[in-house]
């Protein structure tokens, strides 16, 4: 509703400069018009008219926004509002002039308050809007002011905790938390050379990094993981401006400022770790946690590979770090590859400078990781960048003393002679694969029985049955005469007890008493002893040879050769 005069002194009211004066009293009223300030007129308007129903929509909004665009949807959706009008459709590049204008000569902090809105929702739509490094500069000390203001951490709190109330203090709250996502976005999308850099002096880093500490109790942690964007994200700008110019001997001397200033405060700034690596822990596969990711990283890899700093990080974080990226290094698709990268060449220090060089932490999983990372490449390609940093990983000494103590796990331990022994096992038709002391304590003790004086034949038989019986052995089919292979079963039986009888008697005669001893118990406690088979029949003796000359006489047939005279 628009009147002319401002008799309701009750309600909260707006004058425009024209001398409008709007009382909004309900939140239909408020939205119904905020759509009629954007409502072009009939006639073509002239750029006064656009550049007014600007002005216009900001005072609207800046007077009313404490009592119906208190919740972030709300704000948004008001935004959205004027970005979706004709104004920003046919004019977006003036409307960016005049908001650019508005806030550097507005004082007001509602006013300004909702120019960065407008700003930070557009941006978002448009990222070309943030690279202009022409519009920006002018911004970026009055950003920087709206951070340096010392607020009351409780009523702060209370802000961000709980949605706050009207008040001078928490426009200012909501004006510092505002800023600092402008920085971001401002430093994420543009590159700063090293002369626009200067403007972040020594100050007010180590300011934000004060800030960093002082909010890391608030409830909502979303201003604090804000700052620690900002603070990543001007690492990154320090980084690429100071490509080109040669490295700094030391880190006194490094162009990096957020480095620096760090090093001096290693033992003040533990939340600042912390809070990264539960960011990196806590991100999504949307686009923001992705960049915010890449910034982490490079950072944290700065710190483990810079003396001084390696050691920044607590062991459980570092143990926390490392779960993190078996994770994500494992779930990343195709398209993070490059995330993917970036948490291989950070893996590499991680495991060989930092305290998990000494500490190993989940290191076969580790390995297992890489591995996949690089296998079954018949049927999926591999990037050749991947394969390189994996291989970094694998080389490291970790993985090396890994391989090693595995190796030694699954290798079988060197015995004297059991390869000699488990051929002959394996010739003579016994399998290779019985313990090869167990053989040698068998034939040891069956040629003990041969070998010993007071034994009598059968006493030596029946053992060396009793010692093949407890070692539950095959046994070897009788040999029958008259068959074409009885000449070859007789020869491996000529073979199998020259080879006994050498390898017995190179031990002592206690051994084989032991071990016959211990066979013959075992033997002798079954229940159904084997009966002896039956003893060979007698060979007869062949006839005496007369020892005088003999004579030999043919036996006449009718063959040829039977007149042949021997």
């Amino acid at each position: 509703m628009a009147s002319t005069s401002t008799s309701l002194t009750t309600s909260v009211t707006m004058e425009d400069e024209f001398g409008i004066v709007y009382v909004v009293e309900t939140a239909q009223q408020f939205w119904s018009e905020l759509e009629d300030v954007l409502t072009l007129p009939k006639k073509i308007p002239t750029l006064q008219q656009l550049d007014a129903m600007l002005i216009r929509w900001l005072a609207l909004c800046s007077t009313y926004h404490e009592q119906y665009l208190q919740s972030p949807l709300q704000l948004e959706h008001a935004c959205g509002l004027l970005l979706d009008s004709e104004l920003f459709a046919f004019h977006s590049e003036r409307m960016c002039e005049r908001l650019t204008e508005t806030a550097q000569s507005n004082t007001n902090p509602h006013c300004q308050f909702m120019v960065y809105n407008v700003l930070l929702c557009f941006g978002r739509r448009r990222t070309d809007v943030f690279r202009s490094a022409k519009r920006w500069q002018p911004l970026i000390p009055l950003l920087m002011d709206h951070v340096l203001v010392e607020i009351d951490q409780d009523i702060e709190d209370e802000y961000f905790g709980h949605g706050g109330g009207p008040g001078a203090v928490v426009i200012e709250a909501k004006l510092r938390s505002l800023c600092v996502r402008l920085l971001y976005e401002m430093c994420r999308w543009q590159k700063l050379s090293v002369t626009e850099l200067r403007v972040f002096d020594d100050t007010f880093i180590d300011y934000m990094f004060d800030l960093v500490e002082q909010t890391r109790h608030m409830q909502d942690e979303s201003f604090n993981y804000s700052v620690i964007k900002f603070i990543v994200a001007l690492n990154e700008q320090f980084m690429v401006a100071s490509i080109n110019e040669v490295a700094a001997a030391n880190v006194q001397d490094s162009k990096n400022r957020v480095l620096r200033v760090l090093m001096r405060r290693l033992g003040s700034s533990r939340t600042f770790g912390e809070n990264m690596i539960y960011m990196l822990n806590r991100a999504e596969r949307s686009p923001d946690d992705l960049c915010m990711q890449l910034l982490v990283l490079k950072l944290i890899y700065l710190l483990f590979t810079t003396k001084g700093t390696s050691e920044y990080f607590y062991t459980n974080d570092l143990c926390v770090l490392v779960d993190v990226f078996l994770r994500e290094v494992v779930d990343l698709d195709d398209d993070s590859e490059s995330l993917r990268h970036t948490y291989l060449r950070v893996l590499h220090p991680l495991l060989t400078k930092t305290q998990l060089r000494e500490v190993p932490y989940k290191r076969p999983q580790i390995k297992h990781s890489l591995e996949s990372l690089v296998r079954n490449e018949v049927i999926r390609d591999i990037n050749p960048t991947t394969r390189r940093l994996v291989e970094r990983c694998l080389g490291g000494e970790w993985c090396v003393g890994l391989r090693k103590a595995e190796m030694q796990k699954t290798s079988p331990p060197a015995s004297d002679g059991g390869g000699a022994v488990a051929y002959s096992r394996s010739h003579l038709g016994v399998p290779a694969s019985s313990s090869t002391s167990a053989g040698k304590t068998l034939k040891a003790s069956r040629s003990a029985e041969h070998l010993s004086n007071g034994g009598s034949a059968a006493d030596a038989r029946r053992g060396s049955e009793t010692s093949l019986a407890g070692a539950r052995a095959p046994t070897i089919p009788p040999k029958r005469k008259g068959t074409a292979n009885s000449a070859h079963i007789d020869g491996l039986y000529a073979d199998r007890n020259a080879m006994v009888g050498s390898y017995a008697s190179s031990e002592t005669g206690s051994e084989f008493a032991v071990a016959t001893t211990t066979m013959r118990k075992e033997v002798g406690s079954r229940s159904h002893r084997r009966e002896p088979p039956p003893a060979p029949p007698k060979r007869r003796k062949p006839p005496a040879i007369p020892v005088n000359k003999t004579v030999f006489t043919t036996i006449k047939s009718s063959s040829p050769l039977s007149n042949v005279h021997l």
